[in-house]
This record gives structure tokens, sequence and C-alpha cells, in this order.
């Protein structure tokens, strides 16, 4: 069977996907799909939000802190499985647990906000928090 131009035979891994930032994002945050095609943080979890990774790369300008913030209508590279570096909720995180997409893109303890479904979990912890605020690396566990 032979591919097209419109259908190619080579498929891609997915790993990485571009999106346009429907509004602002920082580099790090979980990010949802909206109905139109582009992402954004996330907002608190409820099992309608499309989660599908983390924000991990934009267009480079110059080596500032504002490299890390991506503004509305601009292309962000999403990572959808593998290992990231997230920010996480002052909630207690420890190695192994399972960690849910929280309100403005960061991530917190499974269960967190009164529920666990599974639609919102997006990995695994690998590192802990100390019960602050933090970035931390975690083992997707969406794609």
């Amino acid at each position: 069977m032979a591919g097209t131009v419109s259908k190619p035979v080579f498929v891609y891994d997915g790993q990485y996907l571009s999106f346009t930032a429907e509004s602002a994002i920082t580099l790090g945050q979980v990010v949802e799909l909206t109905s139109t095609g582009t992402v954004q943080p996330c907002t608190v979890a409820d099992g309608t939000n499309v989660v599908i990774g983390v924000a991990v790369a934009g267009r480079r300008f110059s080596r500032t802190q504002t490299d890390d913030s991506i503004a509305a209508g601009e292309l962000v590279n999403v990572c959808t499985r593998g290992v990231v570096n997230v920010y996480t909720s002052a909630t207690a995180i420890v190695v192994g647990s399972v960690v849910e997409a929280a309100a403005t893109g960061i991530v917190a303890l499974s269960g967190t906000a009164g529920t666990s479904i599974p639609q919102d979990i997006i990995g695994m912890a690998l590192e802990a928090n100390g019960g602050v605020a933090a970035t931390i690396q975690i083992k997707l566990m969406r794609g």
C-alpha cells in the first residue's frame, strides 16, 4: 500500500506537537486542548478537560527570562509523553505519587481537588516537592 501526498506512509511519533497558544503559557505548565484546537494552561481538571501534555518550548528570540513565556497566538511545543519538568502545588508530593492537572497549569497530588478521575491524571512524580510549590520531574502517563 503506497502513501499519497495528503496521507504519507510515514507516521509521526507524536512526542512533541506544536499548537497555537490560546492565552499566555509559561513553559512547564500543563496544557489542555481547547475546542478550537489551540492550547491554554489547564484549568481545574474536572474530567471534561482535554489535558494533552506539558509546554516545553516556544520560539526563541533571546536568552532572557521572557523565553519561558509564550504569548497568545504564538506557537508552543507540547510534550505528550516522556519525562518533563512541571510546576506543583504546595500539597506534599512524594516520589511515585500519581499527579493530576490542577489550576493554572500546575500539578497536584491525585484526588486533591476532591475527585480522582482517570482523565485528570497526567503522570507519576519522579521527585518530591517537600510540601511546597516547586518544579519537579514527572513521567507523563497520557500518551
